[in-house]
Formats: structure tokens, C-alpha cells, sequence
């Protein structure tokens, strides 16, 4: 079960080849962009009141009779010679075809273009929170790539246990056959191999939740090989500065522009009192001509429209409007100071990282002299095989904080980056 994962591959999947794959295969970028697509088209329907409107229509038309003119006979009979006879006239015919083409242009409206400047608002706000977005998945995918990585190197830790308990057992029995050794210690050495047997169990459940977690983002197999990642350099020199870049982060854009929307919203719904002006014209075609004897006729008109009094639903929308203006106003100042405080607080966990990762590699190494010189007394009858195993265990341990010191650096600045806009 355990020997797949030391199978070498052709290649090692680095953490910026993941982030390339979460954004161009995964589902999670994928509805990403969907929501921001979504949020955008707010843009054509705010144009909408701006552009010209056309429109056809056609219509087949049945009369129950036809209706004609005929002057002829409405002439006296004295007048009649010198007039003479004259074809009547059909006013409406019994069957005829009919359309139209128009075109309707808003001239002024006094919401139109508040509404506009909101609703570019709203789209570059949906734009710039899906790139906040984007920025976690990437801080997700990192926390995943590197899971599945420690997962593995626990996993490779815990058998090489099973190995070194196993030579222990060994060594114990024979010298305890030979009688240089204690019962005691076969005793703890059977112990110790049962507990690290059930440790690479458990490594190796740990180690299937990662992978299944990180192919999930990636849409990989399981067993595709990682990479370490190397250390991680950030540009951000103090926490100020951190703070400093943190407010033009994304999110900090995007909360700012659903306020500037939400003003531009307010506006638009004052100006909705105000008239509308259009403009119209029309082709029309009928095969009815009636008294014209014109089948086509156009006709151009400019329109004005005041609503005076619409039930009270202009008024309660200009409440909404008030009350919306102010919770953006609000929550862009909060997502501004909460990004402030937040970027100097990842600047700290950094600086803290990079400390601890210094001294895990010392204990690291104070481990493996340790453990050296434990073996050797061990094999010389100089020190208990529970003396001997706890050694062990310090070092694999050591090693282990290493890795998850690797990874919570690794981790500290990317989430930096992230909060500070950097990608």
C-alpha cells in the first residue's frame, strides 16, 4: 500500500504549477469567473437607459366586412351629369397586411447616467473581488500542496520507524539470547515497533485525506509527485508598509467601489422625480391605405413624461438607496481598517515564522548528533533501549517541526502577499 508513494515520477508538480492548474482547471476558479461574469452584466442593463430602443412589428388583419366611400352618390341627381361617376373609395379593406419599424432614443433622464456610473461601479467592484477571491484559492491551494507534502514526508518518517523498531527488536532479543541484554528492553522494543506500526497507519490515513484534498482543487490524480517549495522572499520591509499596500488590495477596491455604486445609486433614485424626454419615429406600411391612398407613412414625435405621484414607492426606494449608501460607506472603512490590521498582523506571524524556522533547524540538528550517540552506547550496553527509542522519537520529531516550520513560513508569506496585493 505504502510502496506507491515512493514510485518515481517523470515529473514533480511545483506549488506555482498548482496554482496554474487551480485557475485554469479547477472548479473553484471556474465559478470564480462565472460569479464575476454574472455580476458584470449589470453594466448592459444600466446601459439600457441610455441606448435607443427598436422595435418591429406585423399583423394580418380580417375585417367582418369591407368599408368603402362613394361620393358619387352623395352628388344630386341635377349635378350628377356634370360630375360624372367616380370610383368609391375603400376606407377599411375586408383583409390586409400591416407593420412597423421604430425607433425610441432617450433624450434626457435624470437617473440615467447616475445609474450608469453606479453600474460601472458594482461590475469593476465584481472584478476586483473575484481577484480577492483568486487570491485565497491561492493561499488554499498552498495550504492543500503543502498538507498533501508533509503528509507524505510523515508517512516516509513513520516507515523508516517501522524499520529502525524492527532492527531494535532485533538487537534487543539477540543480545538478551546471548545475555548481554534485559528482558525489559525486548519488552519496551516490542512495544515500541507495535506503536510505530500504528503510527504509519494513521500517517498513512492523514496522508489519503490530503492528496484526495488537493486533487479535489487540481483536478489531478492523487499520486502525482510534489515538489518541496523553496523559501519564499516577500518585498514588504515593515508592517507599515504592509499596511500601507494592504489598502489597495482587492478587497479593500472592492469595497470601495460598491460605495462609490451605492452614491451613485442614491443620486439616481433623487433624480428619478425628474421628467423623461424621448424621442420617436416610426415606419409604418399598411396595404389599408383609407383616404391617403399611402400604404407607407412615417412619423417622427418627442415625448415628455412626468410621474407626479407613483403610490410612495419613490419614496420608500430613496430610503433603501439612503440606508444602502450608508452600510457601503461603513463597510468599506471597516474593510480598510480590518485590512490594515490584518497585513501588519501576517507581517508579525512572518517575522515569527522565520525565527522559529531557525531554531527548528537547530534542534534538528542536535537531534540527529543525539540520536547517532545513542545508537552507539545503545550497541556498546551503555544506555536502556527506552533511553534509546526517546532519542529516536526526538529526532523524527525534530525533523517533523523542520518540515511544518518549511511550511508555516512558506504559508505566513503567502497569506502576506495575498492581503497586500502582491499577485
Amino acid at each position: 500500500m505504502l510502496l506507491a508513494l515512493f514510485v518515481p515520477y517523470a515529473f514533480a508538480l511545483t506549488l506555482d504549477e498548482a496554482w496554474q492548474r487551480a485557475e485554469s482547471d479547477g472548479d473553484d476558479a471556474a465559478l470564480i469567473e462565472r460569479q464575476m461574469g454574472a455580476s458584470t452584466t449589470i453594466r448592459g442593463q444600466a446601459a439600457a437607459a441610455l441606448l435607443p430602443k427598436v422595435s418591429l412589428s406585423a399583423g394580418y388583419t380580417i375585417n367582418q366586412t369591407e368599408s368603402t366611400i362613394d361620393f358619387s352618390k352623395m352628388i344630386p341627381e341635377e349635378l350628377a351629369d356634370f360630375v360624372g361617376e367616380s370610383e368609391p373609395i375603400v376606407v377599411n379593406k375586408k383583409e390586409f397586411w400591416s407593420g412597423s419599424f421604430t425607433v425610441v432614443q432617450p433624450l434626457f433622464s435624470g437617473s440615467a447616467l447616475p445609474a450608469w456610473t453606479s453600474a460601472q461601479a458594482m461590475a469593476r467592484a465584481a472584478e476586483a473581488q473575484a481577484d480577492a477571491q483568486l487570491d485565497q484559492l491561492r493561499v488554499g491551494v498552498a495550504r492543500a500542496y503543502w498538507g498533501a507534502y508533509v503528509g507524505r514526508e510523515r508517512v516516509r518518517l513513520t516507515t523508516d520507524g517501522v524499520a529502525r523498531a524492527e532492527k531494535y527488536l532485533a538487537l534487543a532479543e539477540t543480545r538478551e539470547r546471548v545475555g548481554a541484554g534485559r528482558s525489559i528492553d525486548t519488552a519496551q522494543a516490542g512495544v515500541a515497533l507495535a506503536r510505530a506500526r500504528r503510527e504509519l497507519v494513521q500517517a498513512d490515513a492523514s496522508r489519503v485525506e490530503a492528496e484526495q484534498g488537493l486533487a479535489r482543487l487540481l483536478d489531478v490524480e492523487p499520486g502525482v509527485a510534489l515538489e518541496r517549495p523553496a523559501p519564499r522572499a516577500i518585498a514588504v520591509a515593515s508592517p507599515e508598509a504592509a499596511a500601507d499596500l494592504a489598502l489597495d488590495a482587492p478587497a479593500v477596491t472592492a469595497a470601495e467601489e460598491r460605495a462609490k455604486a451605492a452614491r451613485a445609486a442614491r443620486t439616481a433614485t433623487d433624480l428619478g422625480w425628474v421628467p423623461t424626454v424621448n424621442g420617436r419615429f416610426t415606419e409604418s406600411y399598411s396595404q389599408n391605405s383609407g383616404f391617403s391612398g399611402e400604404e407607407w407613412n412615417w412619423q417622427a414625435a418627442i415625448t415628455a413624461d412626468w410621474m407626479l405621484f407613483d403610490g410612495g414607492y419613490r419614496i420608500a426606494k430613496e430610503r433603501e438607496a439612503a440606508m444602502n449608501k450608508e452600510v457601503a460607506r461603513l463597510a468599506a472603512e471597516r474593510e480598510r481598517d480590518q485590512a490594515s490590521a490584518d497585513a501588519r498582523s501576517l507581517w508579525a506571524a512572518h517575522g515569527a515564522a522565520k525565527e522559529a524556522r531557525a531554531q527548528a533547524t537547530i534542534e534538528r540538528d542536535l537531534a540527529e548528533r543525539a540520536l547517532k550517540l545513542a545508537e552507539a552506547s545503545y550497541e556498546l550496553g551503555a544506555l536502556t533501549f527506552l533511553d534509546l527509542w526517546q532519542t529516536r522519537q526526538q529526532r523524527d520529531g525534530a525533523e517533523l517541526a523542520e518540515l511544518a516550520a518549511d511550511m508555516q513560513l512558506d504559508l505566513a508569506a503567502i497569506a502576506l502577499v495575498a492581503k497586500t496585493g502582491g499577485w
